[in-house]
């Protein structure tokens, strides 16, 4: 994975282009995406038509007078699950290595909606996401797979790759193997029943707590 950083950095001398992209990749490309996300950071979204997506950080910042330039990313392919309740679910670990499934739902102001989903939602989705959570454990010692799943399409994503970290030793064959077997196995018909259940009983607990929509 390591050699996808040396890859973005070609990318960016080329101009950052599609036509970049395809050179520097050599995977045909959909789409290039580039804008700040704060002082001195860009976020660069690329999309190729073989499913998957590289998104990065390219960072600049000056030490000692010099100006550095660092690039993370992480490499996502996309699923087709859907969710009406966006979030990101992921492998993660207790300090003694056992590992556990986490969630992460974005901000929601509506105070009783909120304690429903982390009385109501949250567990039932962790439960659902049990029988597969060690499945989404890492190819090394810290890192780990995930998706994020919103109304339109979900991505099965590698953890973030940066310079000296263990994900920039991963093979990246491997880890686009383990993207697409968990994108298979996320079409599994039982995940994707309970899922669905799911969904349809936050709908009509959205339908009473929010009817404006």
């Amino acid at each position: 994975m390591g050699d996808l950083l040396e890859v973005l950095r070609h990318f960016d001398s080329l101009g950052s282009s599609k036509e970049a992209a395809k050179e520097a990749f050599g995977w045909d490309v959909e789409d290039v995406t580039i804008r700040e996300e704060r002082a001195s950071v860009d976020q660069v979204i690329i999309k190729f038509h073989n499913g998957l997506i590289v998104e990065a950080r390219h960072i600049l910042s000056e030490v000692s007078g010099d100006f550095r330039e660092d690039w993370d990313f992480r490499l996502k392919m996309i699923s087709d699950l859907t969710s009406t309740l966006r979030y990101n679910a992921y492998y993660s670990r207790y300090i003694h290595g056992q590992g556990y499934l986490r969630t992460d739902l974005g901000y929601i102001n509506h105070k009783l909606l909120r304690k429903m989903i982390e009385d109501f939602y949250t567990p039932r989705l962790r439960k659902t996401y049990k029988p597969v959570i060690l499945e989404f454990k890492g190819l090394q010692s810290y890192d780990f797979f995930g998706i994020e799943a919103g109304r339109d399409h979900s991505e099965i994503y590698y953890s973030t790759t940066r310079a000296g970290r263990e994900e920039a030793s991963s093979n990246i064959e491997d880890v686009v193997m383990r993207l697409s077997y968990l994108n298979e196995r996320m079409k599994d018909e039982k995940l994707r029943k309970s899922l669905k259940d799911l969904d349809e009983d936050l709908c009509k607990v959205l339908c009473v707590l929010c009817p404006s929509g």
